[in-house]
């Protein structure tokens, strides 16, 4: 068993630009720089005994000034790495559905199968991100640790726990830039979502 304390990489300049960044490697800004330092002043508290971050930019450099102020180990798992958005990456939500709406209104009512052209289903994501806690769960038996990773990582794990079929009229249950608690036994138990948020 193993514990598990999941947030999202601080801001990039995509992210400001509300494009879809999936598996592009964009670094942090320099507001999200200061907003990585911030978690590591609010995390430092709390007690974990390692980092596992994505190897991509943004979560790299999030995870390590975090790790500067809370004097941690820090590793990386490929397979933690944001969903692949294949042709939508660059682009903004808004002006694909203004562009092609059908296109998006076709893969959201796919749930699960969500896959956006040439990029990765949801049920592919969740296959590779449950062989990341096996792993780890081998490698750092009984730890605590803090999951520094992606954004659609995040929900596809809380919503495969929770079973949620990812419908367009779900009310929407993560707050950005927050903490999630949860625990791997063989499989993801939810704790808590949303107990610590970054102001």
């Amino acid at each position: 068993m193993i514990r598990l304390g999941l947030i999202r990489h601080a801001r990039t300049p995509w992210n400001l630009e509300k494009k879809i960044q999936g598996s592009t490697d964009i670094p942090l800004s320099p507001e999200g720089k200061r907003e990585a330092a911030r978690w590591g002043a609010l995390l430092a508290s709390e007690p974990f005994d390692v980092i596992l971050s994505s190897p991509l930019t943004r979560a790299k450099e999030t995870s390590r000034l975090i790790s500067d102020q809370m004097g941690i180990p820090l590793f990386f798992d490929t397979d933690l790495r944001e969903q692949d958005f294949g042709d939508w990456e660059g682009r903004r939500i808004t002006d694909i559905r203004q562009k092609d709406p059908k296109a998006i209104e076709f893969q959201e009512s796919r749930g699960w199968e969500f896959c956006p052209p040439g990029g990765e289903s949801r049920t592919r994501v969740l296959e590779r991100i449950s062989k990341v806690f096996e792993k780890a769960a081998k490698t750092f038996e009984n730890q605590y640790i803090l999951v520094v990773t992606h954004q659609s990582i995040i929900k596809i794990l809380i919503y495969d726990a929770l079973k949620r079929t990812f419908d367009p009229d779900e009310t929407p249950l993560l707050k950005d830039y927050s903490l999630h608690d949860l625990i791997w036994d063989g499989k993801i138990q939810i704790q808590r979502i949303n107990r610590l948020r970054l102001k």
